[in-house]
């Protein structure tokens, strides 16, 4: 049986209509659309069904949609449908043994197909554009999730790489990804089929991660804090994003063990990854990207998207919609780390964090050249400090440290340009602020961003995230930020 459903790596496309927002700004570009698939966006020339045949690269597709009778719908000229059509390379990423099955399961195959329809409606691209952030109602009754990404429409983490090819009854937007429905999540053990033409029987969490076996490493840890009975309860409903085997392995043999023996800790970090009373899908998780979410231990984790792949804090989400009787697993490529909670005796402030760390000496000496060093070392205000570590300060070359030293003013507006005054913003916010900017103490915005679910402040690389002080939190970057 195949448990999971792969989010695939997007493959990036130009697309073919130009599309704008509000102001008239072009946000999905215009050129070689012919190329990508097959399918021109111009003048109808058929309805939905003699388009996609004729365009040659939906072979799959229009098998599929004459294996469930659905091609005489689309046909049907007396209706408006937009269809999000995958392409035949797109079909074949699921694999051929999947393929097969689906054809010989018309029920299956009818509920995925009609996840990519929108019925008696004909959506266009600048439409589409502007119900980015929101879900519509496909045919099948399970939403969709609209997104913009660098200029690029995403429908859930399927790219649109062929806008408004027309039809005489609607218009297709080309994808390179099958839209999967989120399963339907049956009660009490019953089956379900995932897909594959076999029906599978529902587990709860734990007994379903047990089955997988690839979450080794995450039972014992369950096993070890006392959290099986927990989140085997039938009663209660989970979202877990849970660490494989290799996610664990990453942390290191030694601190697996150290963890296996801290109960305390362990739990603090398996909690972590729960979501509690709630079963949040792979559209719903999506639509929330760009803002935070509480985990059961207390801690939020910031949710983003970055070329159609849903990261929570810097973790990718490689998989979704793992249904079980109690809940919905997400499988995650790492395990994520709360925010290091330390006694408020051990520590210091952000300016004697700094000399501390003995990896900021530069940083220190501008602090103190421009007497910034004074309420950095206080406890009256808080602040978020982006810290370029030495060898961060080295790449600018001597003579440019040197002339910046001597240059208190310019210097000030520099490091002032690192700082966020009265608030203390950790890594799960600042990931859920991607996409937007942030004004700093010296008064212009920098830009937060993702890439390759990594940090960036414009473009500097986030390092090292949260280290706690008396008065706000550290994150270290890699590149000097220069105000313009």
């Amino acid at each position: 049986m195949k448990l999971l459903r792969q989010i695939g790596l997007p493959i990036v496309f130009a697309l073919g209509v130009a599309a704008c927002d509000g102001d008239g700004n072009t946000i999905i570009g215009a050129n070689n659309a012919a190329g990508t698939a097959g399918a021109v966006p111009g003048e109808a020339t058929g309805n939905i069904v003699q388009t996609a045949v004729d365009a040659g690269s939906f072979k799959t597709l229009a098998a599929a949609l004459g294996a469930t009778g659905l091609d005489a719908v689309l046909a049907d000229e007396t209706r408006q449908f937009t269809v999000f059509a995958p392409t035949d390379d797109a079909f074949a990423e699921l694999g051929e043994d999947t393929i097969n099955s689906l054809l010989a399961d018309p029920d299956a195959l009818t509920d995925i197909l009609l996840y990519h329809v929108l019925a008696d409606q004909n959506v266009d691209s600048t439409t589409a554009v502007s119900l980015a952030g929101n879900s519509v109602q496909a045919a099948n009754q399970d939403n969709l999730q609209l997104s913009l990404q660098d200029g690029k429409l995403f429908i859930n983490t399927s790219q649109v790489i062929t806008p408004d090819v027309a039809a005489t009854n609607g218009t297709i937007h080309v994808i390179d990804k099958v839209l999967l429905p989120p399963a339907d999540n049956t009660d009490g053990g019953e089956s379900q089929d995932d897909g594959s033409g076999e029906n599978t029987q529902l587990l709860n969490i734990v007994d379903t991660a047990l089955a997988a076996g690839s979450f080794n490493t995450l039972a014992a840890a369950l096993e070890a804090t006392g959290l099986v009975p927990v989140l085997a309860d039938d009663k209660a409903s989970f979202t877990v994003f849970a660490p494989t085997d290799a996610a664990f392995a990453a942390l290191g043999q030694d601190t697996i063990d150290s963890l296996l023996t801290d109960p305390d800790t362990l739990r603090d970090i398996l909690l972590y990854h729960v979501i509690s009373g709630q079963a949040v899908n792979a559209e719903t998780a999506i639509s929330l990207a760009g803002s935070s979410v509480t985990m059961t231990n207390g801690d939020d984790v910031g949710l983003s998207l970055d070329g159609g792949k849903l990261f929570v804090n810097q973790s990718e989400v490689v998989a979704t919609d793992v249904q079980a009787t109690n809940g919905i697993i997400h499988v995650i490529d790492a395990v994520l780390l709360p925010p290091a909670d330390q006694p408020e005796a051990q520590l210091e402030s952000i300016y004697n964090t700094a000399i501390a760390a003995g990896s900021f000496n530069t940083l220190v000496a501008a602090l103190q050249a421009t007497g910034l060093d004074g309420p950095l070392a206080g406890n009256h205000e808080t602040y978020t400090v982006f810290a370029p570590t030495d060898a961060a300060f080295a790449a600018l070359g001597q003579e440019t440290i040197d002339s910046l030293l001597a240059d208190p003013d310019t210097l000030t507006d520099i490091l002032l340009y690192h700082v966020i005054e009265d608030a203390a913003v950790d890594a799960a916010t600042a990931l859920s602020l991607a996409g937007g900017s942030v004004t700093m103490a010296n008064g212009d915005d920098v830009q937060i961003t993702v890439k390759g679910g990594h940090l960036f402040i414009n473009d500097a690389a986030v390092t090292a995230t949260d280290i706690q002080a008396t008065n706000g939190i550290i994150h270290v970057l890699d590149t000097v930020l220069i105000p313009h």
